[in-house]
């Protein structure tokens, strides 16, 4: 019987770069052994499961992007379909594994499906190198730095951190040069018991249809990702010569391509320790490190290292029912209302904007987020916020299960939030204005009211008939009413919750162990408003 051939195993999932790559340096560490870079389409990963056409357009051009890479040094990222385990067992009966190297991926949904595949290498022989790249910190270092339990506020989880010390530094570029690498292609006898695409497939190949209006605009992939990164770096410096920091929040452009890089982050085509230390090298470079660079700067990837905590033990996070930091609120249950909001059919321009953005590009602005959030929940249709998250999942192309069940929870006051609170609800008919006064956002994204005055644009339903028949677009004929009256729906909902919270006092239950912002001000922040407003 021939010598199987050694090979190291790197299994992407979510890391999908090769720079700051801790788990490609030590599958490469050995260049005796071959290299076998692999991606397994198992309908999970990273959450494809939930996914519709923009999301997995990114992600197959964030692999396709790392085939290229690997094509340079003689090598290509293979391509796979099934179920790990069994894809593992069936390239050991043709090559001998020696090490499975991957990221740690921390939400709990993957708990079961690392579990199996680290209980297969166990029984196999094989090595599991497990790193951390995905987060600052191990999550689950944090918890247990904290009894045991993930930190409640916001302000605790920073303490903690802290105590724990800073991130780590990105870890140097792996050097390929030497590198051997297995292509599964060649193994004749392999290709008849695995799937294995010779070339990066389509979304429909893997199922996923184009839906009529449907725009790509967003490209994913490490080298698109880092010019991007670049630029803003460049943007933070500029900033912090200025005197201010977070440019992004404190002048928000809902009308432009994002800068946040969010989508980069969540597939990990950029690392996010590279993020982290390079906007604070920049502030320490234009400060002179007086005073040094403080979470307040990074705090958009403090908050999501803090959501990851908070997911990283609990398997249920992502619904309401099951989970024990989510307050148990009894929501409507109207399909027809929720189609309405689905289809961006509810009458307030800026929310329809925002749905139809949403399912046409895979990308909305958090102040667009928000409102959407709200509008479902606590602020006007009083529907449950998994609806919402279902939706978020499948069409937007950053989002990942911790972070965005985190905001609908936070949201919808259901946790995240002071128990219970409606102090803060957004105002449909208004809140995009700060932002667009003139109303352009809506205009792009709901053409029937392109020729509508600034004045109308966010409230046609107030507009006279003359304006209407001018801007050739009749409310509730070319453009439905509003679905609901917002001051009437938001005033019947805050009665609601004060309610709730009044029976959940009353009753001796004990509230659930659910986070709480630090204070008044962080709530006003996470919404994007002024200290003023409400």
């Amino acid at each position: 019987m021939p010598t199987k051939e050694i090979v190291n195993i790197l299994w992407f999932r979510n890391g999908l770069r090769l720079h700051d790559n801790e788990s490609l340096l030590k599958a490469t560490k050995d260049t005796s052994q071959k290299l076998l870079p692999l991606f397994i389409f198992d309908g999970e990963t990273p959450t494809t499961k939930h996914c519709k056409y923009n999301k997995m357009a990114f992600l197959l051009e964030c692999l396709e992007d790392l085939d290229t890479q690997f094509w340079y040094h003689g090598g290509k990222l293979n391509l796979v379909e099934g179920d790990p385990v069994e894809v593992l067992r069936k390239i050991s009966k043709h090559f001998s594994i020696d090490k499975l190297c991957f990221d740690q991926d921390c939400e709990s949904i993957w708990l079961e499906r690392d579990n199996a595949v680290k209980n297969f290498c166990g029984t196999h022989r094989i090595t599991v190198e497990e790193s951390i790249g995905a987060t600052l910190w191990d999550p689950l270092e944090i918890i247990e730095a904290n009894g045991g339990s993930p930190p409640l506020t916001y302000s605790q989880f920073c303490h903690v951190t802290k105590g724990i010390g800073q991130p780590k530094k990105p870890v140097a570029d792996a050097d390929l040069t030497d590198v051997q690498f297995v292509e599964l292609e060649s193994c004749e006898n392999l290709l008849s018991e695995l799937t294995v695409f010779p070339n990066i497939p389509t979304p429909q190949m893997l199922g996923i249809e184009k839906e009529n209006g449907v725009d790509k605009i967003y490209r994913g992939g490490e080298r698109e990702a880092l010019k991007y990164f670049y630029r803003r770096i460049k943007h933070e410096r500029e900033s912090f010569l200025e005197g201010a920091f977070l440019p992004n929040r404190r002048e928000p452009d809902i009308l432009n391509p994002p800068k946040s890089l969010s989508p980069d982050l969540k597939f990990g085509c950029i690392s996010v320790k590279k993020f982290y230390w390079a906007v604070m090298d920049a502030w320490n470079e234009v400060n002179d490190d007086h005073p040094p660079g403080s979470y307040t700067i990074v705090s958009q990837l403090i908050w999501r290292e803090f959501f990851y905590a908070m997911s990283a033990n609990n398997p249920f996070y992502g619904e309401m029912a099951r989970n024990p930091i989510c307050i148990d609120i009894p929501w409507y249950e109207n399909e027809d209302d929720l189609n309405l909001f689905l289809d961006g059919k509810t009458g307030y321009p800026f929310i329809d904007a925002g749905i139809r953005q949403l399912k046409k590009e895979g990308w909305v602005h958090h102040i667009i987020r928000n409102a959407l959030s709200m509008f479902l929940t606590r602020g006007d249709l009083w529907l449950n916020w998994e609806h919402g998250l279902n939706m978020f999942l499948k069409y937007l192309i950053d989002a990942d299960w911790s972070v965005c069940a985190g905001n609908w929870m936070w949201v919808s006051s259901s946790a995240f939030e002071k128990s219970l609170n409606a102090s803060v609800s957004l105002d449909p008919g208004v809140y995009g204005s700060r932002v667009d006064p003139e109303g352009e956002y809506i205009r792009k994204y709901v053409p029937e009211l392109v020729k509508f005055p600034a004045k109308y644009i966010y409230q046609p339903w107030k507009a006279p008939a003359a304006i209407q028949e001018k801007a050739d677009c009749l409310i509730g004929k070319d453009y439905p009413m509003p679905m609901v009256v917002h001051q009437e729906a938001s005033v019947r909902n805050r009665k609601m919750m004060e309610e709730l919270q009044e029976i959940l006092q009353n009753s001796g239950m004990e509230e659930p162990s659910h986070i709480k912002p630090s204070d008044e001000l962080e709530v006003k922040i996470f919404f994007g408003l002024r200290a003023n407003e409400s």
